[in-house]
């Protein structure tokens, strides 16, 4: 992750060799909700923003990002990009552990311009989740492809500019059903100002995001409303353009906010502004875990029995019961006794004492045996207890 971090800030300083009119410096806070049950963090960010490079840093208590876009235009009305990001985010579990994960995303787009104002893009990403196991509970590693076609038109009207998105993809996910995702964006320049108001919306299984922006001259505020997962995003902050990255003396509000119409895909989206775990499984208890928490199945089984008297004076022995799954601890006893406390029963080992009987020539008892794990696990038996009057 350091790594990733460093070639990121490293691009960022090369930034200058790319600066133009609509180059920006981004400097932002961040409020962060990752966990539906937990609070949200704080943090900061910066992103550097140009047609051909935006590369972005960000940091708070429970994640830190770093991610970079290229384009490229070899011939005239095609562009290609390619885009990394990296992600080491804190997971949470259901009891309140926690544990760091790590996620890497590469990605690859291509476009047309079909006329000036009209582009259509191919693109499509691959990430790598990482298994972690803490606790009682793991996050399993997985594997994520993703697919989709755009269509961008911007619209020139009487009132300012408005651009227009659509996107429909294919998500393989390694754990769970493939699915087809949609989405759409509007963005809305009004005429001799500097301002946005925007709105994005994506659809996917578990990541349903709507996203609301507004822009003034150079400052911003992004919101984004995860509605599956119950968690939030807030963005705020300041742009810069600027013609020296180190000369800060060239450093002035934002005056172009408008950028090229390349730009304004899911592309850029998925990879910049909406970097969160792709997980099918979620946080989920370990085998082991869900093994220790299951209650038992024991079993009980006792053939019928038939025992002297001894005219009430000698003491005999049951067999054993035939257990199986019976765990240490486990007690045993007898449910309803219909011999008045003639037959005793050892709790801690099964096994049961005849004593006494005068009652005529002979005496018949059903007989019901349970024994109970110290989970809770509980098994029944009945036999008959047949008595015998020898003297």
């Amino acid at each position: 992750m350091k790594k990733l971090l460093l070639m990121a800030l490293a691009m960022v300083l090369s930034g200058s060799l790319y600066a133009s009119n609509d180059s920006t410096i981004n400097i932002y806070g961040v409020n962060e909700k990752t966990d539906k049950d937990q609070s949200s963090s704080n943090g900061i960010g910066i992103m550097y923003d140009s047609e051909e490079l935006k590369v972005k840093l960000e940091s708070t208590s429970d994640s830190t990002k770093a991610a970079a876009v290229l384009k490229f235009s070899p011939m005239q009305n095609w562009y290609y990009k390619i885009g990394v990001n990296a992600l080491n985010q804190k997971v949470y579990a259901p009891d309140n552990t926690n544990t760091r994960v790590n996620q890497y995303t590469v990605g690859l787009a291509g476009g047309y311009m079909i006329q000036q104002d009209l582009y259509i893009e191919l693109g499509g990403s691959y990430t790598k989740l990482s298994a972690e196991v803490f606790g009682d509970y793991e996050i399993k590693a997985e594997k994520t492809k993703d697919l989709y076609i755009e269509v961008v038109k911007r619209w020139e009207l009487p009132y300012g500019t408005l651009d227009t998105t659509a996107n429909l993809g294919r998500v393989n996910h390694q754990l769970s059903d493939n699915e087809t995702s949609s989405g759409a964006s509007i963005d809305f320049y009004p005429k001799d100002t500097n301002a946005k108001v925007g709105y994005r919306y994506q659809h996917e299984k578990n990541n349903i995001v709507s996203t609301y922006s507004v822009q003034y001259n150079g400052f911003f505020l992004d919101y984004t409303d995860n509605l599956s997962a119950d968690t939030d995003y807030v963005m705020i902050g300041i742009q810069f353009n600027f013609t020296d990255l180190f000369d800060f003396s060239t450093y002035t509000l934002a005056k172009n906010i408008k950028p090229q119409l390349s730009e304004l895909h899911r592309f850029e989206d998925s990879l910049l502004n909406h970097i969160s775990i792709k997980s099918s499984a979620g946080v989920q208890k370990t085998q082991a875990a869900i093994d220790a928490d299951a209650i038992s199945t024991p079993t009980i089984a006792m053939n019928d029995q038939t025992v002297n008297d001894w005219g009430g004076l000698q003491a005999t022995n049951l067999p054993a019961p035939s257990i199986t799954g019976v765990k240490v601890g486990a007690v045993y006893s007898i449910v309803a006794d219909p011999t008045a406390g003639k037959l005793t029963i050892n709790a801690d080992t099964g096994i049961a004492t005849w004593f006494g009987d005068t009652e005529g020539p002979g005496s018949d008892y059903t007989i019901v045996y349970r024994v109970v794990n110290p989970d809770g696990g509980t098994a029944l038996t009945t036999f008959n207890l047949h008595v015998n009057n020898n003297a």
